[in-house]
């Protein structure tokens, strides 16, 4: 139930303030105290679980193949799921057809399935095309109390305007049941959420009437009457969001909204039509920031919403929010239902429905129902709190969890919730370049790496720690347990054991990338400078002049293209704690980036107006015009698998490999984790966290996440999985990636056909990986703020690395 919440980042870390002290006086909005340690009860809840699959079918006609169908949930009721599929049968071919005598309605698919909820069986299908008026669509399609409603949108020739249908069907029988027309066109916004309460529907929709400001628009309706508006709007703020309506009393609800600044409260009065603004302060127990979706109570002023590991009760009578299940306190996968939406619920019982996308095959669509269990399996174990971002957990990862949680007997994994507040503080209405993109990252990562830091050192933090590669403060045993004790010495013939060498600190392995990906410069080798696996500056320098005609991959302004480089480097920069900004390797990256790098990336806006080949692929990519784009020269690019592999190979014609960034010796490409294990210093529990690193290791689970198509450590696991992309895009893929923005495409004769030697060339540029990419932020932001001076000729080198190296060490010596 993951939701990634946007919101302002208010908070800029002040780097000259001491982690001990700040651990000592911090103050936490809403958090929780962590569940590290706490015994499981037999009273301790849990959910049993029950998965209802459902697969829709699309009939067959005479002569016409199926191309392209999309499925959807139309709703749950207690009796019945529908599904909405739409789509369309192929198109004949061949010169010689007459494209004026086709009825398009015979090729367009738009079906209703309706499954029996008990047992997934079929109980009808509903054809809206021949259904509805041959001019009419269907814009959306539910299921409540037994009826299917079509909303439906009509265009009339004659008059060119649309008018508005609602057409409901019986779920059992598929028969029609009853027709309304609507002309109102404000009755078919495009809502975004709907709420229950009682015989009220309350709808919330975007505003799109010119205003300075944006604003939202909550549609009251009770049965079939006609619509209260409500216009929910600031005259100092854009309203982004409305996340959910919570009813305060018989006829009064609240509407809080999300906006460009702090969020904003109202309160809509059903009786006197009033839209009243209220104090923000009476709301401080509300935290909304990691709420997904919502559904009423059955109780008023009770809401349920899933949030990013579970579901939360809403109480406004009592102010309070209370975790009443989390994805953790039941048998199925954290994975699977990371997929769903929270539909109907009590305290005791929750039904939620998810959609699954499997690449290149048919979707999985979803019903779970969670009952509370009279006694939990678990008792007696041990919780191990684990932190990932977001609450989110790859499905391989939460696999391995649950087979963690069913196979030990002292231990329990869970995942915490605590720091959505925090996990994403970026404000993106304020982004509008690659820079904006990276300095904001770097501020938010630089506040999450100080919770995190300070919950540890105060032994209040998760036991375990999952995908922190971007929070690079935590790289020392004050925070984080070397983790060569657990994974030992692996054998270099069945492990990339220099993706280990690349990803440790000083010696020492605090995180470990069990799943990774490769970033550089991607283009012919034969541009590779001496060492072969990357440039030097000068090299880089004469490639970028040369080859890319001045018009560089790397798409950064001089401060973060700067800290880029230092990154990649910044083993010679930072050794076991000390700082040293005055040697020629840091002198000679400012001056590569001073002469040869843009003061600012331009803008987003800059580059789609420019009619100019975006920077990150030269020569891939334009932004107007209908010509066909040439195949690349170079690209900065990031592999995550053998597929992306391929990719890459297809914008290049097929033969290219991936080069370092420029540095002082030419090393090889960044190792960039994707998915990465890390284990709190101050754990009580750090043996028991160990067994489940070493279980990620494991043959099965490390082809379990080749097979995702993603690059692992282990070396069998990776040629077993690629032999199955190799298949896939010879036959089926390699149109995708070859004839990117391509139309029409070439013969298929023109194509590449991959095989082992792409899969040897791949593995290469894994050994070539230098380094991992872990960002200390609190130091790189020092870098932003500082190394302009220089840029701009302000001061010279010796000035900035004076403050520089100074304020960075000063911020090392506070963390111990």
């Amino acid at each position: 139930m993951k939701k990634i919440p946007v919101k302002i980042l208010s908070l800029v870390l002040a780097v000259s303030v001491a982690l001990p002290i700040a651990a000592c006086n911090k103050s936490k909005k809403s958090r929780a105290k962590s569940r590290s340690g706490e015994k499981i009860t037999a009273d301790s809840p849990w959910f049993d679980g029950e998965v209802l699959s459902v697969k829709t079918t699309v009939p067959e006609k005479k002569d016409m193949k199926v191309e392209y169908t999309s499925d959807q949930l139309a709703g749950v009721d207690e009796n019945y799921i529908a599904v909405y599929t739409t789509g369309n049968y192929k198109f004949p071919e061949g010169e010689n057809f007459d494209w004026s005598t086709i009825n398009y309605a015979d090729y367009t698919i738009c079906l209703v399935s309706v499954f029996d909820r008990k047992t997934s069986n079929t109980v009808t299908t509903i054809d809206l095309v021949s259904s509805l008026p041959s001019n009419a669509y269907a814009e959306k399609v539910t299921l409540n109390d037994g009826k299917i409603l079509a909303h439906s949108s009509v265009y009339d020739e004659k008059t060119y305007q649309l008018k508005y249908i609602d057409v409901y069907f019986d779920a059992a029988t598929g028969k029609e049941v009853d027709r309304k027309e609507k002309m109102a066109e404000s009755e078919y916004t495009s809502f975004e959420r709907e709420y229950k309460y009682g015989d009220y529907t309350f709808k919330t929709a975007v505003n799109y009437e010119e205003t300075e400001k944006q604003s939202y628009s909550v549609y009251v309706t009770k049965g079939d009457g006609d619509a209260q508006i409500f216009s929910i709007k600031s005259k100092d703020a854009n309203i982004y969001d409305v996340p959910l309506i919570l009813q305060l009393g018989e006829n009064k609800f609240l509407v809080p909204a999300s906006t460009d600044g702090d969020r904003l409260f109202f309160e809509i009065d059903l009786t006197t039509g009033a839209v009243n603004p209220v104090d923000a302060k009476n709301y401080e127990w509300l935290n909304l920031d990691s709420i997904g979706t919502s559904i009423p109570g059955k109780e008023s002023g009770v809401v349920y919403a899933s949030n990013g590991t579970g579901i939360v009760k809403i109480d406004a009578n009592n102010k309070k929010m209370e975790e009443i299940f989390n994805d953790s306190w039941c048998s199925i996968s954290k994975s699977k239902l990371g997929y769903c939406e929270l539909v109907d619920g009590s305290d005791d019982c929750f039904v939620v429905c998810g959609q699954k996308f499997a690449y290149g095959s048919t979707e999985e669509l979803f019903v779970i129902t969670l009952r509370r269990a009279a006694t939990n399996p678990n008792a007696g174990k041990t919780i191990l709190e684990v932190y990932a971002p977001w609450g989110y957990v790859e499905e391989n990862i939460a696999d391995a969890m649950a087979k963690y949680n069913e196979t030990s007997t002292g231990y329990f994994l869970e995942v915490t919730d605590r720091y959505s507040d925090v996990d994403d503080g970026i404000d993106y209405s304020q982004i509008g370049s690659d820079d904006d993109y990276q300095n904001a990252n770097l501020k938010n990562n630089a506040v999450m790496s100080n919770e995190l830091a300070m919950d540890i050192l105060n032994g209040e933090g998760p036991d375990i720690l999952l995908d922190i590669s971007s929070y690079g403060q935590l790289n020392n045993s004050t925070y984080l347990v070397d983790l060569n004790k657990y994974i030992g010495d692996l054998d270099p013939e069945k492990y990339f054991t220099n993706v280990i060498d690349a990803a440790e600190i000083d010696g020492k392995l605090y995180q470990l990338p069990y799943s990774f990906m490769i970033t550089g410069v991607f283009t012919d080798a034969k541009y590779a400078g001496q060492s072969g696996v990357g440039f030097t500056t000068a090299e880089y320098e004469t490639f970028l002049k040369n080859t890319l005609n001045g018009k560089d991959v790397i798409n950064f302004g001089q401060a973060i293209y700067f800290t880029k480089l230092f990154t990649a480097m910044s083993d010679k920069f930072i050794v076991d704690g000390k700082v040293d900004f005055t040697g020629p390797e840091f002198a000679q990256l400012a001056e590569y980036v001073k002469n040869n790098v843009p003061e600012r990336t331009k803008s987003w806006a800059e580059m789609y107006d420019s009619n100019e080949t975006y920077y990150g692929a030269v020569g891939v990519t334009t932004f107007k015009g209908d010509s066909v784009p040439e195949n690349a020269v170079a690209q900065y690019a990031s592999i995550y698998g053998v597929g992306g592999y391929f990719s890459q190979l297809g914008q290049v014609n097929g033969n290219g490999t991936l080069l370092g960034i420029p540095s002082t010796d030419g090393r090889g490409p960044l190792l960039e984790p994707n998915l990465s294990v890390a284990i709190s210093a101050q754990s009580k529990y750090a043996d028991a966290c160990g067994e489940f690193v070493k279980m990620l290791m494991t043959d099965d689970v490390q082809m379990s996440i080749a097979k995702s198509d993603t690059l692992v450590l282990n070396r069998k696991a990776f040629r077993e999985a690629s032999k199955a992309t190799i298949e896939y895009y010879n036959i089926n893929g390699t149109g995708d990636i070859i004839y990117y923005n391509v139309y029409p495409p070439e013969p298929q004769n023109n194509k590449i056909k991959f095989s082992d030697k792409n899969v040897d060339d791949l593995e290469k540029i894994i050994l070539s990986i230098s380094r991992m990419n872990s960002a200390d932020a609190s130091i790189n932001i020092i870098l932003v703020e500082e190394m302009p001076a220089y840029f701009s000729g302000q001061k010279n080198l010796d000035a900035v690395v004076k403050i520089a190296q100074d304020r960075a060490q000063k911020v090392l010596a506070e963390r111990g």
